[in-house]
């Protein structure tokens, strides 16, 4: 296996990221960004350019290994449809650290990262491109679709569907069975008793729904 990978960003969530690929012994290429100049150290690193730097990666880098270090859920499917658009052979590896806790029959998409001490049990499914951050818990036979960010010190219970682009912030609690829609986002804290509708912003314990038709693109800045 290639073990030579590329950071698409240079954010705290990149620079997390990059202690969980040395731990897994990746070899860290480089940082990708758009707004920082071309060698700026990042860690023990540096930039290597922007996302141009994609079209050639195998060529100068000897890798199509990239993974996604931008933490804003809601630009994450922009940013790798822009990816593939530039390098079609680009690889988008799972990166799993191997401080967390990952039963076995439990399947993870490409591009998904499981932070430091995150514990995923058993018959659980993880889409792609998810976040699964330091710390959380994620109990079995729970359904989590793609572009989903399950902050820190999330307890999510057993038989809980969480579908696309849903993220559920720090220390939340989702009871078993319950079911979050597409696009909504648990407020820190929540505990989230009922299922909770589509593209909606919800907070509290229990949770409930305090905005409607909820677009939140600033939610990382």
């Amino acid at each position: 296996m290639n073990n030579r990978i590329l950071v698409f960003g240079s954010s705290g969530h990149a620079k997390s990221i990059a202690v969980v690929l040395e731990l897994l012994n990746y070899e860290i290429v480089g940082f990708i960004d758009s707004f920082l100049p071309k060698g700026t150290k990042v860690l023990n690193y540096k930039t290597i350019g922007n996302e141009a730097v994609l079209s050639h990666c195998m060529e100068v880098y000897l890798t199509n290994n990239i993974v996604i270090g931008v933490g804003d859920i809601f630009n994450r499917h922009r940013i790798v449809k822009k990816i593939i658009s530039i390098n079609p052979d680009v690889n988008f590896p799972v990166i799993t650290s191997p401080k967390s806790h990952v039963a076995e029959y439990t399947s993870i998409g490409q591009g998904t990262v499981v932070l430091s001490n995150a514990l995923i049990n058993v018959e659980s499914r993880i889409g792609e491109f998810c976040i699964i951050n330091s710390s959380c818990i994620i109990e079995h036979n729970t359904v989590i679709g793609n572009y989903c960010n399950v902050s820190s010190g999330a307890n999510i219970g057993g038989n809980v569907t969480i579908k696309n682009n849903a993220f559920i912030g720090s220390s939340v609690t989702i009871i078993q069975k319950r079911t979050i829609g597409s696009d909504s986002v648990i407020g820190a804290g929540a505990v989230v008793t009922k299922n909770i509708p589509k593209n909606v912003l919800a907070v509290g314990v229990p949770a409930v729904v305090k905005k409607n038709n909820y677009i939140n693109n600033s939610i990382f800045r």
